[in-house]
């Protein structure tokens, strides 16, 4: 039995072998059957240039400057307007502004001067301020402090004069000179 098994051991790879040499000769004898690769036509050329694909960096800019909604940007812009704030606030001018407006005698007179340091602070603010985004929300702040100066139920502000100074000279111009209007005399005694 053992030399049943040693005699079925050693034929095995006779027999594979004279399997690989009939599949290579079979092969190689019929050449139709054989697979031929298979050439892909080569696309057709195209009108314009070729797409532009972005650089990397591009892509990363392209993806900081997505919106993360409404109230994050919020964020964002305010923490930005703050921090200018902060650097712009203590200018030597602008202090003496401040002051200025804070020795005000009357109630009027404070307002106006505010104003005038409200626009000041602001439009410093605004040539500093890097993007447009950053603009729009400093000239939303600039309008409302301007508008809580008004105080129109206190106070009304004087409303600006209608006729422009052209047509008051104008007007001054064509009238005629009035008179002047004296007191009367005391009667003489008699």
């Amino acid at each position: 039995m053992i030399a049943k098994f040693f005699l079925a051991a050693a034929s095995m790879p006779m027999m594979a072998a004279s399997v690989f040499a009939q599949a290579a000769v079979s092969s190689s004898t019929n050449p139709q059957e054989t697979a031929t690769p298979q050439i892909s036509p080569a696309p057709p050329p195209t009108e314009g240039p070729a797409p532009r694909i972005p650089a990397l960096d591009e892509l990363d800019q392209a993806f900081k400057q997505s919106s993360l909604g409404k109230p994050a940007d919020e964020a964002r812009l305010h923490a930005q307007w703050r921090e200018l704030s902060n650097r712009i606030i203590n200018d030597p001018d602008l202090v003496e502004a401040r002051a200025h407006a804070d020795r005000a005698k009357t109630d009027l007179e404070k307002r106006h001067r505010l104003r005038a340091y409200y626009t000041m602070f602001y439009d410093r603010m605004r040539a500093q301020a890097g993007s447009p985004e950053l603009k729009s929300y400093i000239d939303t702040h600039k309008t409302q402090h301007l508008a809580l100066l008004a105080q129109n139920r206190v106070r009304p502000s004087p409303a600006p004069p209608a006729a422009t100074a052209a047509e008051k000279k104008e007007a001054t111009a064509n009238a005629s000179p009035k008179p002047k209007l004296r007191a009367p005399e005391p009667p003489l005694p008699q």
